[in-house]
């Protein structure tokens, strides 16, 4: 047998890996919610890093996008979300919908940038056309593109934020009479799953409120940008609001994507372990990956 069968031979298929029954197609269900909900607890952690690492605090987390180096986290993390969101499955064919519109949401948002700079700094270096003059003022870092861009920006994070409140309310609260463990009257863990579905629900609906209000009530903004010089103060002397000078809206996106992420982290299990259908009398179980080996190392 030459090399080239031996090193076929073991890429062979094994008996049990391809997903023949319902068991291993919800396992390979819960670890794509398990990292759709690791993603976006993580995104606004970097973003809060790669802000305070930057020349200035921007104002949304979406205004990260202009970081160097960090912006192409914030793009590269928020279309990996909104990819896995298409490729999720779910358990019917609306949630299935809904996910796929969730997806395309999360990647216009990543990808389609948000107008201004969100920064009230005089210099702020960008990760796109980025150019300096004499005075080190960016010239060409935000580009007037006009308002088209920034309302189609707009409504994709409105309607990404508003579809994963549904999946909180509405859908992971589902049961799933298919699964005889979830069925059952007395499955503590689903109604625990359930309360945790809805407290993140209710509270993104009112981050999404004050998101809003941050949005449409008249603050005096110092954020502005020519063409020719750059980032500079619309009014002399100029002092943020109180909303834009503590970062609001940062912290608001902040709450509703960690709220996103705990969500799909419970939907997803944590991946094997946590508020199982099948061990209804305890919060946390063994994992089914849980090698047999490590088991007996530790005396169980």
């Amino acid at each position: 047998m030459g090399i080239g069968s031996k090193i076929q031979e073991f890429f062979e298929p094994q008996p049990g890996w391809p997903l023949h029954d319902l068991t291993g197609f919800k396992r390979q269900r819960q670890i794509q919610a398990l990292w759709i909900g690791i993603l976006a607890f993580l995104l606004p952690l970097f973003m809060y890093y790669g802000n305070r690492v930057s020349d200035c605090f921007r104002d949304s987390i979406s205004h990260s996008y202009y970081i160097p180096f960090w912006g192409d986290v914030f793009v590269a993390t928020t279309c990996s979300v909104g990819v896995m969101l298409m490729f999720y499955r779910g358990q019917s064919f609306p949630e299935r919908l809904l996910a796929v519109v969730g997806g395309i949401c999360a990647i216009i948002v990543a990808l389609n940038p948000t107008n201004g700079s969100g920064c009230d700094a005089l210099i702020a270096p960008s990760r796109i056309f980025f150019e300096t003059m004499t005075n080190t003022t960016v010239s060409t870092a935000f580009p007037p593109i006009g308002d088209t861009t920034g309302k189609i920006h707009l409504g994709a994070a409105v309607s990404l934020f508003i579809i994963l409140a549904i999946f909180n309310l509405f859908v992971f609260t589902a049961t799933d009479k298919n699964n005889d463990y979830q069925a059952k009257r007395d499955n503590r863990n689903k109604r625990i799953r359930n309360r945790i579905y809805k407290v993140c629900g209710v509270l993104m609906i009112i981050t999404i409120g004050s998101l809003a209000y941050g949005l449409t009530a008249d603050f005096k903004s110092c954020d502005a940008f020519s063409p020719t010089t750059g980032i500079f103060a619309a009014v002399p002397d100029c002092t943020p609001a109180f909303w834009d000078r503590n970062n609001l809206t940062f912290y608001g996106e902040w709450a509703g994507l960690a709220l996103f992420g705990i969500a799909w982290f419970v939907k997803g299990r944590g991946g094997g372990f946590l508020l199982l259908d099948e061990t209804p009398d305890q919060i946390f179980s063994k994992p089914y990956w849980w090698p047999p080996r490590w088991l007996k190392w530790i005396g169980q």
